[in-house]
């Protein structure tokens, strides 16, 4: 066996020739994908001291170990912007975690499966959209597993954004001020659906009738009282250029509203500190931002994996930080070998307050894992970030009937307004009120939620 040695801050060196020279491939030792296709796993792409927190800064830290105001500065250059503020300065508390390096834990099966089949199958077409080489709709998958652009990073993200054909969100939101004091509490009911792209469900890739749209995204406000019943339905067109219909039942007037342009970058409830244009980083249609740049490319440490408590009632994590002790998640973090870091600008929304944002991508998936958004004048204004974990089914654990027994999904969010220090942190839950629980794939959930009579229905 031949050992190779890295001298201190080779690869440090490595990423910023490679991003100066505008090379978006992944991989030190060896091409991440050709790897992940022969062993199933990142290792053999990445030295060791990418893959150990505890390689990576010379035994200072380790698994095992909270990250904290003391120690966090350690690992200031692997860390976003919010993220280490919420360290240093208010109170977090952070688990580091083993590197995760099975690629079967870090996205769902049959996106995997699909990803190395359609390898190579798909381009950006002359007009923006991703299609098929013979000029079709994506088929699944990660359309550029190996991708050559900014915009191909941004792609697979705009296409998908949970990965799997349809998935069912019960989400618990908690609101608080500066210091972390609770102001507001929601429970709502989320699913996604795909209507290309598809891979589980019968028939696929496409939904017949339905070829010229993306997803539908449809739901309902379970609390509190004041806005119980409130609908919302997005029905996305799989042009990248075309604003989704966005639709809202108001229980209190029994009527749906069309939801304007503007309001993509408003808060939909009192106290909420995120907007739509935010979901999963990348909430409008991608061909609507522009001047995609890649920013940076290298080892972050975030909650990439890890991150689900599938021990504790309903899922639900501990808390941490601010003055109150409970304005943060208790979260794990890891370090990844490699991140894209991409930026995009709003260049087709004139009025729209935000200037930019950097998202952070985990390079073997695609995912988005962290985002920092900019005000107009350049400053930083937002921090968004996401947890994730494979979630498996183990004797003794409290699982709904109907739940699937294991599955890949997102854990939780942090979305912080880092102007005003104000919070709103959700998660998602094994069941909220009304008896909804998490369901991956089942085709009974577009009738029930995918429609305008459907949120009428359970508006009532």
């Amino acid at each position: 066996m031949h050992v190779l040695k890295f001298s201190d801050g080779w690869t440090r060196r490595h990423f910023l020739e490679q991003v100066a020279r505008g090379v978006v491939a992944a991989g030190v030792i060896a091409p991440l994908w050709e790897v992940v296709a022969r062993t199933g796993s990142l290792e053999a792409a990445y030295p060791p001291e990418l893959l150990s927190i505890e390689a990576y800064t010379k035994g200072k830290l380790k698994p095992g170990d909270v990250l904290n105001a003391e120690n966090v500065d350690i690992v200031k250059d692997l860390l976003d912007p919010g993220a280490y503020y919420q360290i240093k300065h208010d109170g977090r508390l952070v688990d580091l975690a083993p590197t995760e390096t099975d690629i079967t834990k870090l996205t769902p099966t049959p996106f995997l499966q699909a990803t190395l089949a359609n390898k190579g199958k798909h381009k950006i077409f002359p007009d923006g959209n991703c299609y098929t080489l013979d000029g079709k709709d994506w088929i699944g998958g990660n359309p550029f597993p190996e991708p050559k652009s900014a915009q191909e990073v941004l792609m697979a993200n705009s296409l998908s954004w949970g990965k799997h054909d349809t998935q069912a969100h019960p989400v618990l939101d908690w609101d608080t001020d500066a210091d972390g004091n609770v102001e507001y509490q929601y429970a709502s009911y989320y699913v996604e659906w795909q209507t290309v792209g598809r891979l589980v469900l019968d028939p696929h890739p496409y939904m017949p009738g339905r070829e010229s749209q993306l997803r539908i995204l449809g739901g309902s406000v379970l609390a509190p009282e004041d806005v119980n019943g409130t609908g919302i339905l997005q029905v996305w067109a799989y042009d990248q250029h075309k604003l989704p219909g966005y639709y809202v039942y108001q229980p209190t007037t029994k009527r749906v509203r069309s939801y304007p342009v503007d309001q993509r970058f408003e808060p939909q409830f009192p106290g909420n500190t995120f907007f739509v244009t935010e979901y999963w980083m990348a909430g409008d249609p991608l061909l609507t931002w522009g001047n995609f740049k890649l920013v940076g490319k290298g080892p972050v440490l975030t909650c990439a994996h890890h991150c689900a408590d599938l021990e504790n009632p309903n899922w639900i994590h501990k808390t941490c930080g601010g003055k109150s002790g409970v304005k943060y998640w208790r979260t794990r973090m890891e370090l990844v070998p490699e991140a894209y870091v991409v930026e995009m600008e709003p260049v087709m929304y004139p009025r729209a307050p935000i200037g930019k944002k950097r998202i952070w991508y985990h390079a073997s998936t695609l995912c988005p894992l962290t985002m920092i958004s900019y005000d107009r004048q350049g400053k930083i204004w937002k921090q968004w970030e996401g947890g994730f974990d494979y979630y498996e089914r183990k004797p003794g654990m409290k699982w709904i009937e109907g739940v699937p027994d294991h599955f890949w999904s997102w854990t939780h969010v942090h979305a912080h307004d880092l102007q005003s220090n104000r919070m709103s942190r959700f998660y998602y839950a094994q069941e909220v009120p009304g008896g909804y629980h998490a369901d991956i794939d089942n085709p009974r959930l577009f009738g029930d939620f995918c429609s305008i009579e459907a949120l009428e229905r359970l508006g009532r």
